[in-house]
C-alpha cells in the first residue's frame, strides 16, 4: 500500500516536472519568437525610415534643380536684355516672384561686395550661417535678411561682378513639404548641410545652429557624445540607420530618450545636404509588444478553441471532403457550361463577321460593275456636250455622284478585309483625311460632335491608305470612349509645319531628310488621363477600360504603323480637360500624279488590248472611250474566248476581271506566261486579296487596277508596266 502510493508520489512528481519542462520549453519558443517579432518589426520601421530619408532627399534635389533652372534663365534673361537695351529691367525678376509667391519670397540683386543693390521688398542679406557650393558660380546657402528671419537662398555670380539670388520661403517650405510627415509621436524629418548647420526642424530656434556645437551653448548640461559619432557619419555622406541616445529638444526639460534616425545625403551638384528622419525608440518598441501580447491572447484564446472543436471537427471530416468533392465537382461543370456557351458565343460572332464580309465583298463588286458604265457615260457626255450647256451640268453632276459613291464602295470594302497591301504609294493627305473623317463620322454617336478644320491643299506622303485609316479610327474610336454618355466634341485638324516643331518633344533625333511635315491633331474634351496613365498609353496590352472591354493593343498599333510611316505620334491630356494626339507624318515633295487620259499620241497606234469581263456594260464601256483614243481593243467575256483571241491576234496588253464564272483571273494569267512573256498582264479587282500580291510579287501579273475602272487607268497601269521594264 506505502509503495502504491509512493509510486503515485512519484508520478505526480514526474508529471509536475514534465509539465514545467513543457512550460519552461513553451516560455523560451515564445521568447524566441517575439524577439524575432521585435526585430523583424524595427528592421522594417528602420527600412521605410531610409526610404523617407532618401525620398525626402530626390524631393530636395528636384525643388533646388528646379529653382536653379530658373535662375540660370533669369540671369541669362537679364544679361541679354542688358546688351540689347544698356540696362536692368527688373519688371521680369517682381513678375517671377509674383508668380512664384508660394515658395519665392524674392529676389536679390547685390554686388561683388555683397551689397544690396535692388530687391522686390528692399530687405538685403545680414548674416549667411550656411554655404553649399553647388557649382563655381552657383551656391545654396542660409541666410538671415534684414527683415530678421532666415531664408534659404540660390545665389548665382553674374559675369559682371554682381550677383543673383532667389530667395525661398523656408517656413512655408517646412510647412509645405516637410510638416505633414510624421514619425511616431514625437518624430520628425530634419535637413542638414554638410557641416551639420541645421536648415529644417521642427523648433525654428534651432535653425541655422550647428548641431553639436550649436546645442552645446543652448544646453550645456547635455551629454551629446552619442549623438556626435552619428552626426561624423552624416556628414561624411554616408546613408543609413543609427540608434543612439540623445534629447527631445522641442519638450520641455528637454528628457533624454533613445532615438533611431535613419539618413541619406541629397547631392547637389559639388556638395550635398543631409536628411534625417529620427523617431523614438519606444514608438517602436511599445506598440510592438501590446501587438504582440494581443496576439499571445488571440493565440491561447485559438488554442483553446480549437481543442475543444478537435472532436466536433474529427465527426465533420468525412461530410466535409463529400461535400468539398461536390463543390469542386460542380464549380468544374459550371467553368464547362461557361466555356462552353462563350466559345459559341464567339463562333456566332466570327460567323456573323464572316458573313458580312462574304455581303460586303460582294456588294461592292456588284456596284462598281453598276459604277463603272455610270461614271463613264457621263465622262463620255460632259466631253461631247458644250460647257456652258444645262446638260453638260447635268452630266458633271451624275459624274461627281457616281464618284462619291465610288469613295464610299472604296471604304466599304477597306472595312471589310485585312489590310493585304502592304506597299507604301505616295498618297494626297486632304484625300486620305477626307475619306477617313467619312468613316469615323459614321460611327460616332448623336452626342459626339466631329469638326474638322483641314488646312492642306496638294501636300502628299508615301504610306498606306489603309493602315492610316486604321490610325484615325483607332485614335477617334479612343475619343468617343473617353466622351462616354455626355456630349463631347472630337476635333481634327491637319496642317503643314516645318521640322523645327518636333524640338519641343525632345527628341534624341529628328531625320534630316524631310522639310515639311504633315501635322494631324484629333482633340477631345472627354474625361483625360493622369501622367501615369499616358506614360503608358502606348504600351502593347495596357488599357484602362473593363475586363473583356479592351485589348489594349489600338494605340500600340498606331504608334507601329506611325513609326513604319517615319513620322512621330504624341499624346497630351489632362484629367477632365480631355486629350489631344499630334501626328507627324513626313512629307513627299513629289506631288500627287492625278489620272489624266492619255492622248492619241501619248497612248500610240502600237497598244494592243485585251480586256475580259463578264459585264457587257463595261466592255461597251470600254470599247467606246479606247475608240476615242484610236486605241485598238478586243472584248471578251470569259477565258476560253479570250485563249481563241490571243491565237489569232497580236495582243501587246491583257485585261482581266479577277474573278469570271469562278474562275481565277490570277491563274488564267500564269497559263499565259510560258505562251505569251512578253504580254503585259494587269487584274482588275474589288479588293487587293494576298493572291493577288503574291502573284504580283512572283510576276505572274504585272499590275493590278481597282475597280470601277476606266480608259485612264488602265492606260496608266500599262505606262507604269513599261517604265518597270
Amino acid at each position: 500500500m506505502n509503495k502504491i502510493k509512493e509510486n503515485k508520489k512519484y508520478a505526480a512528481v514526474f508529471m509536475f516536472c514534465a509539465m514545467a519542462a513543457v512550460l519552461l520549453i513553451f516560455c523560451c519558443l515564445v521568447f524566441s519568437i517575439w524577439e524575432e517579432y521585435k526585430e523583424a518589426i524595427i528592421d522594417n520601421q528602420k527600412r521605410q525610415m531610409i526610404l523617407t530619408t532618401q525620398t525626402m532627399g530626390e524631393n530636395l534635389k528636384v525643388f533646388i534643380e528646379g529653382y536653379q533652372a530658373d535662375l540660370n534663365t533669369l540671369c541669362s534673361m537679364e544679361e541679354e536684355n542688358y546688351k540689347k537695351t544698356g540696362r536692368k529691367d527688373w519688371s521680369l525678376l517682381q513678375d517671377y516672384v509674383t508668380y512664384h509667391n508660394r515658395f519665392v519670397y524674392d529676389v536679390i540683386l547685390e554686388n561683388e561686395d555683397g551689397k544690396l543693390l535692388k530687391s522686390i521688398h528692399g530687405y538685403g542679406v545680414t548674416q549667411t550661417y550656411s554655404v553649399t557650393k553647388i557649382s563655381q558660380d552657383v551656391s545654396f546657402r542660409q541666410c538671415r535678411l534684414e527683415n530678421g528671419e532666415l531664408y534659404l537662398i540660390l545665389k548665382k555670380n553674374l559675369t559682371d561682378g554682381n550677383s543673383i539670388s532667389v530667395v525661398i520661403n523656408e517656413k512655408n517650405y517646412y510647412k509645405s513639404l516637410v510638416s505633414n510627415i510624421r514619425l511616431g509621436t514625437n518624430g520628425y524629418v530634419i535637413i542638414k548641410d554638410s557641416k551639420g548647420i541645421i536648415l529644417i526642424h521642427p523648433q525654428e530656434s534651432q535653425w541655422g545652429i550647428n548641431v553639436i556645437s550649436g546645442r552645446q551653448e543652448m544646453f550645456p548640461d547635455k551629454d551629446l557624445t552619442s549623438l556626435q559619432k552619428m552626426i561624423e557619419k552624416q556628414n561624411r555622406g554616408e546613408a543609413g540607420v543609427s540608434e543612439y541616445y540623445s534629447y527631445w529638444w522641442t519638450d520641455p526639460g528637454v528628457p533624454e530618450v533613445k532615438k533611431i534616425s535613419a539618413y541619406s545625403p541629397a547631392v547637389i551638384g559639388d556638395s550635398f545636404l543631409v536628411v534625417s528622419a529620427v523617431i523614438d525608440y519606444n514608438d517602436i518598441y511599445i506598440p510592438v509588444a501590446a501587438g504582440f501580447f494581443k496576439l499571445g491572447l488571440v493565440f491561447f484564446g485559438i488554442v483553446a478553441v480549437v481543442l475543444g472543436m478537435v472532436f466536433y471537427i474529427g465527426d465533420l471530416r468525412v461530410q466535409k471532403r463529400k461535400d468539398t468533392e461536390e463543390i469542386a465537382y460542380l464549380w468544374e461543370l459550371n467553368k464547362i457550361l461557361e466555356e462552353l456557351h462563350q466559345s459559341e458565343e464567339t463562333i456566332a460572332h466570327q460567323q456573323r463577321l464572316q458573313v458580312m464580309g462574304t455581303m460586303t465583298g460582294g456588294i461592292a463588286h456588284e456596284f462598281n460593275n453598276l459604277l463603272t458604265p455610270i461614271m463613264g457615260y457621263a465622262e463620255l457626255l460632259m466631253l461631247d456636250l458644250p460647257g456652258d450647256s444645262e446638260s453638260y451640268d447635268s452630266a458633271s453632276e451624275i459624274y461627281e455622284a457616281s464618284g462619291k459613291a465610288k469613295e464610299i464602295i472604296q471604304q466599304i470594302s477597306s472595312l471589310s478585309r485585312k489590310n493585304m497591301e502592304t506597299a507604301f504609294k505616295n498618297i494626297n493627305a486632304e484625300k486620305v483625311l477626307g475619306r477617313a473623317i467619312k468613316m469615323v463620322s459614321s460611327v460616332c454617336p448623336a452626342h459626339v460632335h466631329l469638326k474638322v478644320e483641314i488646312i492642306l491643299t496638294d501636300e502628299c506622303f508615301l504610306g498606306n491608305e489603309t493602315q492610316m485609316n486604321q490610325v484615325i479610327l483607332n485614335i477617334c474610336v479612343n475619343a468617343i470612349h473617353a466622351i462616354g454618355h455626355r456630349e463631347g466634341n472630337i476635333t481634327i485638324t491637319g496642317s503643314e509645319v516645318g521640322p523645327e516643331e518636333l524640338k519641343q518633344y525632345k527628341l534624341s533625333s529628328v531625320s534630316e531628310e524631310w522639310n515639311h511635315y504633315i501635322r494631324i491633331d484629333i482633340a477631345d474634351d472627354g474625361e483625360g488621363m493622369s501622367e501615369e496613365v499616358l506614360k503608358q498609353i502606348f504600351d502593347p496590352f495596357f488599357t484602362t477600360k473593363k475586363n473583356g472591354a479592351g485589348t489594349g493593343l489600338g494605340l500600340s498599333l498606331v504608334e507601329q504603323i506611325v513609326h513604319s510611316h517615319k513620322g512621330y505620334v504624341f499624346a497630351e491630356s489632362r484629367l477632365g480637360e480631355g486629350s489631344v494626339f499630334h501626328v507627324y507624318l513626313p512629307v513627299n515633295e513629289q506631288k500627287e500624279q492625278e489620272g489624266q487620259q492619255e492622248t492619241e499620241e501619248e497612248s500610240g497606234d502600237l497598244l494592243r488590248l485585251l480586256v475580259v469581263d463578264d459585264n457587257p456594260k463595261v466592255l461597251r464601256l470600254l470599247e467606246k472611250n479606247f475608240n476615242r483614243l484610236h486605241v485598238p481593243l478586243m472584248a471578251c467575256m470569259d477565258f476560253e474566248e479570250a485563249r481563241r483571241v490571243l491565237k489569232e491576234q497580236e495582243v501587246d496588253t491583257i485585261v482581266t476581271e479577277h474573278y469570271i464564272a469562278g474562275k481565277s483571273g490570277t491563274d488564267f494569267c500564269m497559263s499565259l506566261q510560258g505562251q505569251y512573256p512578253d504580254i503585259i498582264r494587269i487584274i482588275m479587282t474589288d479588293r487587293v486579296t494576298r493572291e493577288i500580291l503574291e502573284a504580283k510579287k512572283r510576276k505572274i501579273i504585272d499590275e493590278y487596277i481597282d475597280k470601277p475602272v476606266s480608259d485612264s487607268a488602265i492606260l496608266k497601269a500599262v505606262k507604269n508596266c513599261k517604265e518597270r521594264v
